[in-house]
């Protein structure tokens, strides 16, 4: 099955923040509605789980004291990847959410499971802010952030009530929310004062594809992803390598608007130790791109490029349509690429991935998370400060005109499990940290959050990682905002995870030559066939059927 490409109203024009907010992100395969926004969806079966649960990972409590600061001088000299996160930021000054006198909740322990790393710091910046405000004690568990939903899924399963508020990236809101492991939350946000968490305020179809299942509220959004993509400008504005790109490929060097572009100048950018680039001798290889090279979340690399043919994942048949010629050439684009970047590249995840770029400093271009900018302007965490240039993702050439779209992996909600014994502690800690502490984390270098409220792109003075505030405008403006203009989400149906767990699995033989691109998407083709009988072809189909109506409804497909 196969549909035209359906143009974003909002693509090829530079548009008003006002026009952009009004069209909710949404028009022509943007951020899609949910599926099942505003009807009951049937009822999901379950995936097969493991007879016999691991433990759940021992809780740790948040520290009482802030981590100690690094100076500034000292990090700059050398910054690295690992350097610790320093005190919490500052709170901005933003009046994007009101005061109000918080509850009090007596002596009351949460135990807070996020994925590990930079998106947890949060937790532990205001533990003592929360317990001095309401009396909760954050206890803070990390996970791995590959294995989210296997590590929360198992707890669900096995109903110990080891978590009571969780972080998760939401396609998995089907598989949570629909089998009955989280509280519907309607009743808290409609309480308005210090329980209202600003949901006008939310990008609505982040309301509503990360938040909400069968018309009911579930979760708070807590990191809204969609990929950018970055490049040099020092090298690409560089007259020597500008002349030579001319001459060799007799047209203007300029960030690839195509994939076709994208791995020619990845080519020219590919050069030696002991070559000339930009007019300096290389002391070490540099290399024209560079990917997410793991098999969690590398598919989605390979989804930027498939998804702008206007294909779908399936059919109104649950037909995986991922295997046919323009995923093979989607493939081909993504296996080609690897041949220009770092050979350790099938090992790299968001961490390496990042540091290649804005740390190691040896890659020309490449596609990441929004996040990378801000940490790219941090000399703590960079040498590239103010090298940095970014716009959307490439696309194809298709009938004459250039269509993109850049998808929004993973992305992080805030959810009261089902067993939580407090779960109106529960609800009002997941509302401070998405509503009260929002601005102040999606506008620092030090976590991985990105934007996901309107009020997040109005105060570019928030983001005081650029220095000047008209580079945070550009940063918003052409990452973010411009991104989301042609975002495109993953699946969201209940089996989710296996899908893209089969897709991940099957994108990483192909990159690390196991398979043929062909071969490798038929047998992703199959797992999904597979998986779709397995969890019932009938509901699965109901499920994706809406979905299709859904992108009727915002342009995506014809009606």
């Amino acid at each position: 099955m196969s549909y035209p490409v359906m143009p974003s109203p909002l693509s090829g024009r530079r548009v008003s923040r006002g026009v952009f907010l009004r069209s909710a992100l949404g028009a022509g395969g943007a951020l899609l509605l949910a599926a099942c926004a505003g009807q009951a969806p049937p009822s999901p079966t379950p995936a097969t789980q493991p007879t016999a649960p691991p433990p759940a990972p021992t809780p740790t409590t948040a520290p009482a004291t802030q981590p100690t600061a690094t100076t500034a001088a000292a990090a700059a000299a050398s910054p690295t990847a690992a350097a610790q996160p320093t005190t919490a930021p500052a709170p901005t000054t933003a009046p994007v959410a009101q005061a109000a006198t918080p509850p009090k909740f007596g002596d009351v322990t949460l135990n807070c499971v996020c994925d590990a790393g930079h998106n947890a710091r949060p937790f532990r910046w205001y533990a003592d802010e929360v317990k001095k405000l309401t009396g909760i004690t954050i206890n803070l568990i990390e996970i791995p952030f590959s294995d989210v939903y296997q590590k929360e899924k198992t707890e669900f399963v096995a109903g110990s009530g080891a978590f009571d508020v969780v972080v998760f990236y939401p396609a998995y809101i089907g598989d949570f929310a629909g089998n009955g492991y989280l509280v519907q939350l309607d009743q808290y946000a409609s309480k308005g004062g210090a329980w209202d968490p600003q949901l006008d305020d939310i990008f609505p179809p982040f309301l509503e594809l990360y938040c909400k299942w069968g018309g009911n509220l579930f979760a708070l959004p807590y990191d809204g992803d969609v990929h950018s993509y970055y490049y040099r400008k020092d090298i690409f504005n560089h007259p020597d390598e500008q002349a030579a790109f001319k001459q060799k490929y007799n047209k203007d060097l300029k960030p690839a608007e195509t994939w076709d572009d994208y791995l020619q100048i990845a080519e020219f950018f590919t050069r030696k130790k002991g070559e000339k680039l930009a007019g300096q001798t290389l002391t070490e290889n540099f290399y024209g791109a560079a990917e997410y090279g793991q098999k969690d979340f590398g598919f989605a690399w390979f989804l930027d490029r498939f998804a702008a043919f206007g294909k779908l994942y399936f059919d109104e048949k649950m037909t995986p349509q991922i295997n046919g010629d323009e995923g093979v050439k989607a493939l081909d684009n993504l296996v080609k690429s690897i041949k220009f970047s770092p050979p350790d590249v099938l090992s790299y995840g968001y961490d390496e991935l990042r540091d290649a770029f804005i740390l190691h400093a040896n890659v020309a271009h490449m596609v990441q998370w929004g996040d990378v900018a801000k940490k790219g302007a941090d000399d703590t965490q960079s040498k590239v400060v103010g090298k940095i240039g970014y716009g959307q993702v490439p696309g194809w050439n298709i009938g004459g005109k250039v269509v993109k779209r850049a998808m929004m992996p993973v992305g992080r909600v805030l959810a009261v499990t089902k067993t939580c014994k407090n779960p109106d502690a529960g609800y009002w800690l997941a509302k401070y940290l998405s509503l009260d502490k929002g601005l102040t984390d999606v506008s620092t270098s030090q976590t991985g959050l990105d934007p996901y409220r309107k009020s997040h792109l109005e105060h570019p003075e928030a983001y005081q990682m650029f220095g000047d505030p008209k580079d945070a405008k550009e940063y918003l403006a052409d990452d973010v905002e411009a991104n989301l203009q042609i975002g495109y989400p993953e699946i969201f149906i209940p089996g989710a995870a296996q899908y893209e767990d089969a897709l991940g699995l099957n994108v990483s033989k192909a990159i690390s030559g196991q398979m043929g691109t062909k071969e490798a998407l038929d047998a992703t083709a199959k797992a999904w066939n597979d998986i779709t009988d397995k969890l019932g072809r009938d509901n699965q189909a109901k499920f994706w059927q809406s979905s299709l109506e859904s992108y009727k409804k915002v342009g995506l497909l014809p009606s």
